[in-house]
């Protein structure tokens, strides 16, 4: 129907860009596919969630679909064979998207392209802190690269993007922190990630309270405590991840404690054995390798084989992989020097799980040994009681209604360089003769929009009406504006611009738009066409250049005369927050390369 196209058309359009939907790249594609649900879930009626990947298969489509998120694929692109390179090519099925959505580096420049082809607003996410990941990166590369100059590199496209985007949004207060010294004049706000559901098992546990689970009767019969870690086994990055730590902790505890590490590479796996054979003191019998998990229910699989699972990383912007683990019951020790310790610190019982010794293999040791002496009951009541403490804190629907009305905002504040300046009326003196008199005649109407030099307002009967004081005075200000607009504009001919006076000249050169007259006030909006334009008009403000300039050319004899004033001073007024925002605007359009 004709209002259900209406209220189509009112919805707004956000487009998430991310290279896939499952989550075989790690962290950055489960917080974006999870964002975009649960985002989904509170929007309805509102807006439209849209996810632009560069690839997907029918059970990610149906996935998307069922959980309202409207999936599309990217087409391949001649020449390239780069997946990134073909999400800068805007999308037929949504060719007017009203704002992108980008993560780091590799995401946020297609989203710039985006921005570029639509003029569309823009949310940049920031996942990591490049320069801490620098420290402790190792190469295998010859010649050897310098890791800490390059991420220092990689930090500067990170800030390049920010800067040029509409809004930037950390994924968690860690990051926040980190990136909002770098940009001192940008609000950088804070999403934390909540529980993953399709990790929870809560309708399975609760019948487990009617009697002992069949793990528990296992358990009873195990000897050996099982430590599981999980993540990509680039070997610049295995340093980097603290997986030496763990496993000299584990090494260092003896034979009945096991390390499973999940994340090796196809054909990489006793590579990834030697690495940790030859840098720590695990043995071989204490370390099992498998491959790098991308499907979600194997991954969930393999948490509930643990009886820990450990994030040990020197340095982590979050460390969704713990929180994963959380969201499925399960017990954990995470790293001091993560996003995700910084969250659980806000949460009762999140102390307790939070390692804070940086690169102390023997204080790991003792926190998995405490853990693996407490009964197994002991060790799921706590883990889940955790995960329920966490839910609380960090619940998706809060966060998403936040980040709601972020998107609301960004989308509504359309500066595109325009300023506004507003005339009040500073001080009037009335004829002698008038002073006294209690009537005044006024127009009843309201300036809906004049523009120059070609006017089009409509205005009511006017009469007279007889007002209270303060009535008559706000009523005089009204009609004092009305016939400001009426003597400069309806009664210039605009072939004979040249006769106006300075004001006229002054309003072609600035492009100025009576739009209204507002409270008793007279707004003039300012079309900007570039920085240059804005700076000259500020400066012109500042100065009082500009207020004599709307003083000499609408305090004219003749309007004195006809609203019988002896003498009408006005005020000039600009907003600096305004002016900031319109600066910005022309700062970004830079940056953008428009």
């Amino acid at each position: 129907s004709s209002e259900e196209a209406k209220k189509e058309q009112r919805l707004i359009d956000a487009m998430f860009l991310c290279d896939e939907w499952k989550s075989s790249k790690g962290g950055l594609s489960t917080f974006n596919r999870e964002l975009a649900i649960n985002l989904a879930e509170i929007t309805t009626g509102s807006m439209k969630i849209h996810c632009y990947v560069s690839k997907s298969d029918d059970q990610d489509r149906e996935d998307a679909k069922q959980n309202g998120v409207n999936l599309i694929t990217a087409q391949t692109v001649p020449g390239s064979r780069d997946p990134l390179d073909w999400l800068k090519v805007l999308p037929p099925e949504l060719p007017h998207p009203h704002i992108v959505i980008g993560h780091g580096r590799k995401l946020g420049t297609p989203a710039c392209h985006i921005v570029r082809a639509t003029r569309c607003k823009w949310i940049q996410f920031v996942h990591v802190s490049c320069e801490d990941l620098g420290k402790f990166k190792e190469t295998t590369a010859t010649p050897v690269k310098d890791t800490i100059e390059e991420n220092e590199e990689k930090h500067k496209l990170e800030i390049e993007l920010c800067k040029a985007a509409d809004a930037v949004v950390a994924v968690g207060s860690r990051l926040q922190q980190k990136y909002s010294r770098s940009l001192p004049n940008v609000k950088v706000e804070i999403i934390t990630p909540g529980i993953t559901g399709k990790f929870c098992n809560e309708s399975i546990e609760s019948g487990e309270h009617a009697g002992l689970s069949s793990r528990t009767l296992n358990n009873m019969f195990m000897k050996t405590f099982h430590v599981f870690m999980f993540g990509r086994a680039n070997f610049e990055d295995l340093t980097l991840k603290g997986y030496d730590i763990v496993a000299n902790a584990i090494g260092s505890l003896g034979a009945e404690f096991e390390l499973t590490f999940v994340g090796s590479s196809p054909g990489d796996h006793r590579n990834v054995e030697q690495w940790f054979l030859q840098k720590t003191c695990i043995k071989r019998k204490q370390i099992t390798i498998r491959g790098y998990c991308t499907k979600q229910d194997e991954l969930k699989g393999m948490f509930h084989q643990s009886d820990l699972v450990a994030l040990p990383s020197r340095t982590e912007g979050f460390g969704l992989v713990g929180l994963e683990a959380i969201s499925c019951g399960v017990p954990v020790l995470v790293s001091g020097e993560s996003g995700l310790a910084e969250a659980l610190q806000g949460v009762q019982g999140g102390n307790d799980v939070i390692v804070k010794s940086d690169d102390d293999a023997v204080e790991w040791a003792r926190r998995i040994s405490e853990v693996s002496s407490q009964s197994l009951e002991e060790r799921q009541s706590n883990a889940r009681e955790l995960r329920e403490n966490y839910r609380k804190v960090y619940p998706w629907r809060m966060e998403c209604e936040r980040f709601k009305g972020l998107i609301e905002n960004v989308v509504k504040t359309a500066n595109g360089g325009e300023m506004n300046i507003k005339v009040d009326v500073d001080d009037l003196k009335p004829e002698e003769q008038n002073v006294q008199t209690g009537m005044l005649a006024t127009e009843s109407v309201r300036c809906q929009e004049v523009q120059q030099p070609r006017a089009s307002a409509t205005s009511a009967a006017s009469g007279s009406v007889s007002y209270q004081q303060t009535e008559d005075l706000h009523a005089l200000k009204v009609k004092t504006f009305l016939s400001v607009i009426k003597d400069s504009f309806y009664n210039t001919n605009p072939q004979s611009i040249e006769e106006c006076n300075w004001f006229m000249e002054y309003a072609q050169k600035m492009r100025l738009i009576i739009t209204g007259v507002d409270d008793g006030s007279l707004v003039i909006t300012v079309k900007c066409e570039s920085l240059m334009i804005l700076e000259e008009l500020w400066t012109d403000y500042s100065s009082g250049h500009l207020g004599e300039v709307v003083q000499n050319c609408f305090v004219t004899e003749k309007i004195l005369k006809e609203l019988n004033l002896a003498e009408l001073r006005l005020k000039t007024t600009m907003d600096i927050e305004e002016y900031n925002a319109c600066k910005m605007f022309f700062e970004k359009d830079a940056l953008r390369g428009w």
